[in-house]
């Protein structure tokens, strides 16, 4: 095989990587155009590498760590992950949104539920900022008035 195509496996070996982002590394080690191409050709006839798999490895790390489907979409956009890809994330994962905002809500406030006027446009404004919708927040808090 070729250096790009072993540069590329060592990579990969590490983590997951989206194929415009594996091409950026190859490129920015200094192979042409034609090799990038190539290795990425052989990595994914391989399945090496695979942006759909990325896409779910990507996603859990990022919900794991408390962000919503809006910020990890926009966050997968800007790797160049296909438009299709995200929105197949979104679908699978939109019954889930409402779980994932309560947990960060309640580890952001650490079990508070007596918020004042302030805190609760704080905590809101968390969560918007975390990727979590305006109809997820709102039912974030019907959900703490029960």
């Amino acid at each position: 095989m070729t250096k790009a195509f072993d540069s590329a496996v060592r990579l990969l070996s590490r983590r997951e990587h989206g194929a415009l982002e594996l091409y950026e590394k190859l490129k920015q080690k200094g192979y042409s155009v034609v090799e990038v191409n190539n290795a990425l050709d052989e990595c994914r006839r391989l399945d090496l590498q695979s942006d759909r798999r990325f896409v779910e490895i990507y996603s859990r790390s990022r919900i794991r760590q408390g962000y919503g489907p809006l910020k990890i979409s926009q966050e997968l956009s800007s790797k160049g992950i296909d438009k299709e890809l995200i929105r197949q994330f979104v679908r699978q994962e939109e019954d889930n949104g409402l779980t994932y905002a309560l947990d960060v809500w309640h580890k952001k406030s650490k079990g508070q539920l007596d918020l004042s006027f302030d805190e609760l446009r704080k905590q809101q404004r968390f969560l918007l900022y975390r990727g979590f919708g305006m109809d997820t927040i709102v039912q974030v808090k019907k959900e703490l008035k029960r």
